[in-house]
């Protein structure tokens, strides 16, 4: 397919652009742009006045086509004039002077853009112009000779940049006026004269008529220049208003996108704090449910416990119903008597003296392997296992009674020593068996799975020098009370407790089950008098409502009454139990 051909015509040009418009702009560029603005009002209302399309504008600079080149020119000269007016009326510093080029010649149609030497030659002739002046080709001049009053100086030929020919410039002196050919001179003699003298008349009378049509047309052009400068300040005007009302529009809508903005913001703060909520939620329960489960687990420990010290209670019941029925055979056959109380009394302490406890935990993901040793003394047949400093991270506390068959279940507690559960409770239970002087079990610290071996001797515990008092039994009614000290903003506190005794087992309850307020604790008493209660509840405080917690008390029994220390999670509080 055949290319089209390039369209052709022939236009006048006329190249404009703003001189220091950088400088100006680094100086000041909100009062630059205003400057400018009103600029290219006016010239743009000139243009438009002298029936001129501008093809293209970059900022500080215009480009516009013209039928005839007299038209461009009349068009530059205006454009100065007005321009000079309005930099007049503003400080030196702040002037924005035009230079203006214009060209007559072919250029190439491109859609609504213009292309080609005619439109480069006038850009080029604006680029040498002096500010606030006005340049036009050899082309130009030769069409508006004589057309309009203006004086040219003529520049001679231009070597102008990217044009491989020079160009002959002339610059329009706005002041100036068109000077007539000096005539040639006539020959001597009367005639001469004659002539010289008639046409010195013709001339005078020539310039007398020149004069008045050129003020006429002065008169006519200085009353289009003031009605273009008139619509020119009117479309000024208009054009500032119209930018005026675009830049409250888009203040207005910039407004709106901002408050759009902050309401999507709050909205999605609002999400998040929901979110959060929602998952501090669901974190809590699922504590609570942990929490729940190690509870139960470490009921049905305790329960499974006091069942077997019920057995082994009623086993040494029996026993001593045994021993005392052998006692009074005895003194009818003392030498049979003698036989049979020998094993009993071996049986009754056979555990008693110091034993050394050794847990083995191995590796698992999250933990390093671990091995505990913990000396312990027994008195009586009773075990008690405790590390470290009681009711702080990293110790725990177990209990338990060996049975006839040699059978032992140890079951507690104690607070996690690990970095991201530190302090928190849990359960601890093991079951083994003793052979001769030796324990073998396994059982959980937690929920790590860990073997304990015990053996006869090793450095034991301090003892106390008091003296242990025969075990009795405690069965019957007993009131328990608990006196807290004021915590965290809660006052002080004294609440009772329910008391259930079974053999030398005591188990206290408050409150309903797994609601706030509960707690549960259990313990063993010890020949010596002493007394451990260990076990947990949820919490009743406003700050921690719901949330398990750990409870421990240390006392004695002297008596019918039990006096302890201890703590309902964090709270110290004091425990006195009575027989009623």
């Amino acid at each position: 397919m055949a290319t089209a051909p390039v369209k052709r015509k022939l236009a006048a040009i006329l190249a404009a652009d703003a001189v220091g418009y950088s400088r100006l702009m680094g100086t000041d560029e909100e009062g630059t742009m205003k400057i400018l603005s009103a600029h290219r009002a006016v010239i743009d209302g000139i243009i438009e006045f002298h029936e001129g399309r501008i093809i293209n504008t970059a900022g500080d600079s215009v480009l516009a086509e013209f039928a005839s080149p007299t038209d461009a020119v009349r068009c530059a000269v205006e454009i100065q004039d007005a321009l000079k007016t309005r930099n007049d009326s503003l400080p030196e510093e702040r002037r924005l002077h035009f230079r203006i080029g214009v060209n007559l010649g072919d250029v190439m149609v491109k859609g609504d853009d213009l292309l080609g030497d005619g439109v480069n030659v006038a850009a080029r002739l604006e680029g040498i112009a002096e500010p606030g002046n006005i340049y036009i080709s050899s082309s130009v001049y030769d069409q508006i000779a004589g057309k309009l009053d203006l004086g040219f100086i003529d520049m001679g030929d231009q070597s102008l940049k990217n044009i491989d020919r020079p160009i002959r410039a002339y610059r329009v002196d706005r002041e100036g006026r068109r000077v007539a050919a000096a005539a040639r001179k006539p020959r001597r003699g009367a005639g001469p004269w004659i002539a010289a003298t008639l046409g010195a008349v013709a001339v005078a009378g020539g310039i007398g008529w020149y004069l008045v049509q050129m003020s006429a047309a002065r008169q006519q052009e200085e009353s289009r220049a003031s009605v273009a400068a008139q619509s020119a300040k009117a479309r000024a005007d208009a054009e500032e208003a119209k930018r005026k009302a675009a830049a409250d529009a888009e203040v207005a809508k910039a407004r709106a996108e901002a408050e759009d903005a902050k309401r999507r913001a709050e909205s999605a703060t609002a999400s998040a704090l929901q979110a959060r909520r929602a998952l501090d939620e669901q974190r809590a329960a699922d504590a609570r449910s942990r929490a729940q489960a190690e509870l139960t687990q470490a009921r049905a420990d305790a329960d499974a416990t006091r069942r077997k010290a019920d057995a082994e209670l009623a086993a040494a019941t029996a026993s001593r119903r045994g021993a005392e029925v052998a006692a009074k055979a005895a003194s009818a056959a003392p030498a049979k008597a003698v036989a049979s109380a020998a094993p009993a009394a071996a049986r009754a302490g056979r555990y008693q003296g110091p034993w050394m406890a050794v847990f083995d935990c191995p590796a698992s993901r999250t933990r390093p392997a671990t091995s505990i040793k913990v000396p312990l003394a027994v008195s009586g047949d009773a075990f008690e296992l405790q590390h470290r400093v009681r009711d702080q991270p990293g110790s725990f506390n177990m209990r338990g009674v060996p049975g006839s068959d040699g059978t032992l279940r140890l079951a507690g507690g104690g607070y996690s020593g690990f970095k991201d559960t530190y302090g928190n409770p849990y359960a601890a239970w093991f079951d083994g068996k003793f052979t001769d002087e030796h324990y073998e079990g396994r059982g959980r610290l937690g929920l790590r799975e860990c073997a304990l071996t015990m053996t006869r001797g090793g450095p034991p515990p301090a003892m106390t020098g008091s003296t242990v008092e025969p075990a009795r039994a405690q069965q019957g009614q007993w009131a328990a009370s608990f006196s807290c000290a004021a915590f965290e903003g809660a006052p002080a506190r004294t609440f009772a407790a329910t008391v259930t005794v079974a053999g030398e087992t005591f188990e206290l309850q408050a409150g309903k089950r797994d609601q706030p307020g509960w707690m549960q604790m259990s313990g063993v008493r010890q020949a010596d008098g002493r007394l451990h209660f260990s076990g947990s509840g949820l919490s009743r405080h406003e700050n921690y409502r719901g949330r398990p917690y750990a409870a421990a008390f240390e006392g004695k029994l002297s008596g019918e009454r039990y006096e302890g220390n201890g703590r309902l999670g964090r709270r110290d509080c004091a425990l006195t139990m009575a027989r009623k």
